[in-house]
């Protein structure tokens, strides 16, 4: 299933593309696709709020680039390397685990999707601010890891659905895989772990786990955890079920 905003919602532009965008015969494009197992579903024009959950990410890498880069010069070959950089922090991130294996600690990425692999990040260590002003290269890889350090800022209280005491939300459970927030992470780099013990307190909510990561097992602060996408849409989904019934 594909889901895209409709290619009207372009009409106003004057560019070749968009003109061809015009042209598209959606019914043919459905029916060819539909032959192919294949269902593509378009937005209304001018209703890109329906597509809440691609808005939300183009909304905050949208604001960080703006700031970033906004009232910056660049040529467009820095430009175009720094947006492919961009690209493959935002396609990186963790969506939700590969395999029902409780010890497994790999998650799907939009990557594994995309290139049907891992895009592992090389960024080099040690840039300092003061490198933008040097080598072309340089500079992208500063921009980079700030665009980096902004963007897990916002994106991981996103997934962390927990607004104090105005709604339950289900509790962490053994087995769940989260994402380990940490501000000491290079680049592109998603610590994740598995809950392996809740601690409950006297009214029953869990504020404190018991997860196995890669390097070892630790005792955490549910604050310093976060869902994956798909496992927090779950979470949400049995906490309107529970509250309906």
């Amino acid at each position: 299933m594909i889901y895209s905003d409709n290619g009207s919602n372009f009409i106003g532009a004057e560019t070749d593309v968009v003109k061809a965008l015009k042209t598209w015969d959606q019914g043919r494009v459905g029916s060819e696709l539909l032959r192919k197992n294949i269902q593509w579903y378009f937005n209304p024009p001018l209703a890109s709020h329906l597509g809440g959950v691609w808005e939300r990410l183009i909304c905050s890498a949208r604001r960080i680039l703006h700031a970033m880069i906004g009232e910056q010069l660049v040529n467009e070959e820095t430009l175009t390397t720094f947006l492919v950089e961009v690209e493959k922090i935002l396609n990186s991130r963790p969506i939700t685990r590969v395999s029902s294996d409780p010890n497994d600690l790999e998650a799907l990425t939009p990557n594994h999707i995309l290139l049907l692999r891992q895009n592992p990040c090389s960024a080099p260590s040690e840039l300092k601010d003061a490198d933008k002003f040097r080598a072309r290269w340089k500079h992208v890889h500063v921009l980079a890891n700030e665009f980096w350090a902004r963007w897990v800022k916002e994106y991981l209280p996103m997934l962390q659905e927990r607004q104090k005491w105005l709604k339950q939300r289900p509790n962490f459970r053994a087995g769940d895989l989260v994402i380990l927030k940490d501000a000491n992470v290079p680049r592109g780099q998603w610590p994740k772990a598995l809950v392996q013990e809740t601690f409950p307190d006297s009214d029953g909510v869990v504020r404190q786990v018991l997860v196995r990561s890669a390097t070892g097992v630790f005792r955490r602060d549910v604050r310093k955890l976060c869902l994956l996408e798909e496992e927090l849409l779950k979470s949400i989904e049995e906490s309107m079920e529970k509250n309906k019934t």
